[in-house]
C-alpha cells in the first residue's frame, strides 16, 4: 500500500505593477462614473459603473491571490493556507453583480413604463463614457501581454474587455441623445450593460459555488479519467475515485488503484500519476494495493 502525491502549486509571476496601475484607474473612474450617471440621470452610465465595480473586484481578487500565494502560512490547522479565500471572494463578487444587474433592469422597466421621459444631459454623458473608453483601452494594453500568465490576469482582461463595450454603448446613447433627443437609447444601453454584468455574475457564482461543493472541475471528464487507468498494464480495478477543484489553479484527484501483481506497483504509480497530469491535476494521491476492496464503506464499486 502506497500513497503517490505530485505537488506543482507554484504561481507564475505575475505583474503586480501593472494590475495596480489598472486597478486605481479604474476604481477612481468607476467613481466618477456614477457620480455623473446620477447627476446626469444616465441610467447606462450608472450600469457601466457597476460593471467597472466587477472589474475593480476582479483585479483586486487577483491582487489578492498573488499576496495570499506568496505568504507563509503559520497555522497549521489551515492545511491548504489562505487558497480558498478566492473562492469566497468569488462567490460574493457574483453574487452582488446579480443585484446590481438586476437593479439596473428595474430602473430600465420603470423608466420605460414612465409616463414623461426623463431629461439626460446628452453631453456630460458623452464626455464621461468617452473617457471611460480611454480608461478601458489603457487597461486592456496594460494587461493583454500577461493576460495567458493565469487565471486571475486572464480574468481581469476578459472583464475590461466586457466593460469597453458598455463604453461604447454609452457612447452611442450620448450622440443619439444629443442629436436626436433620442432619451430611450439611455435605456438600451443600460440593458446592454445590465445584461453584461448579470452574464458575469451568474458565471462567477456558478463558478465559485461548484469549487465550494467540490465539484468535478470544469471540462473534465472522470469516466475517461477511469477508463485510462484501467487500461494500465496490471490494475485490476478503481475504486474511491474523487476529483475537485481546491481553487483556480489547483486541482486535485485521489483513488485506491488496485493491482493483481504486486511487481507492477511502480509502473502502475508512475504511469497513473502521468495520466492524471495530462488531464490538469495539480495535486494527486493514487494508494496502490494488491488486495481488492471488499469494505462497503469504501464504496468499492464507485467510481
Amino acid at each position: 500500500m502506497s500513497h503517490d502525491h505530485d505537488h506543482s502549486h507554484n504561481m507564475n509571476s505575475l505583474p503586480r505593477s501593472r494590475l495596480r496601475i489598472v486597478f486605481t484607474i479604474t476604481f477612481l473612474f468607476m467613481i466618477v462614473e456614477a457620480v455623473v450617471g446620477f447627476i446626469a440621470n444616465s441610467l447606462a452610465l450608472i450600469a457601466d459603473a457597476g460593471h467597472m465595480l466587477n472589474d475593480v473586484i476582479s483585479i483586486a481578487l487577483a491582487l489578492i491571490a498573488i499576496h495570499l500565494s506568496g505568504r507563509k502560512n503559520t497555522k497549521p490547522e489551515l492545511t491548504y493556507g489562505y487558497k480558498r479565500v478566492e473562492v469566497l471572494s468569488g462567490l460574493i463578487n457574483g453574487v452582488s453583480l446579480i443585484l446590481i444587474g438586476g437593479y439596473i433592469i428595474k430602473e430600465a422597466i420603470e423608466r420605460t413604463v414612465a409616463a414623461e421621459p426623463i431629461e439626460i444631459q446628452g453631453k456630460l454623458m458623452l464626455t464621461v463614457a468617452f473617457i471611460g473608453l480611454l480608461v478601458n483601452i489603457v487597461g486592456i494594453l496594460l494587461l493583454k501581454e500577461k493576460k495567458d500568465d493565469s487565471i486571475n490576469m486572464e480574468g481581469a482582461y476578459e472583464h475590461i474587455m466586457a466593460d469597453l463595450l458598455g463604453s461604447v454603448a454609452a457612447i452611442i446613447a450620448g450622440i443619439g441623445i444629443i442629436l436626436y433627443n433620442a432619451y430611450w437609447l439611455d435605456i438600451v444601453a443600460s440593458v446592454i450593460v445590465s445584461i453584461l454584468v448579470l452574464r458575469s455574475g451568474i458565471k462567477i457564482t456558478i463558478k465559485a459555488v461548484n469549487i465550494l461543493i467540490e465539484a468535478i472541475p470544469d471540462g473534465f471528464n472522470i469516466h475517461d479519467l477511469k477508463n485510462e487507468l484501467l487500461s494500465i498494464d496490471g490494475v485490476d480495478g478503481i475504486y474511491d475515485l474523487h476529483a475537485w477543484r481546491l481553487t483556480d489553479g489547483l486541482d486535485i484527484v485521489t483513488a485506491h488503484i488496485n493491482i493483481y501483481d504486486e511487481t507492477m506497483y511502480q509502473q502502475v504509480r508512475n504511469t497513473s500519476t502521468e495520466i492524471a497530469k495530462t488531464h490538469g491535476f495539480h495535486h494527486i494521491t493514487f494508494q496502490i494495493e494488491t488486495q481488492p476492496c471488499e469494505d462497503p464503506v469504501m464504496n468499492c464499486c464507485s467510481i
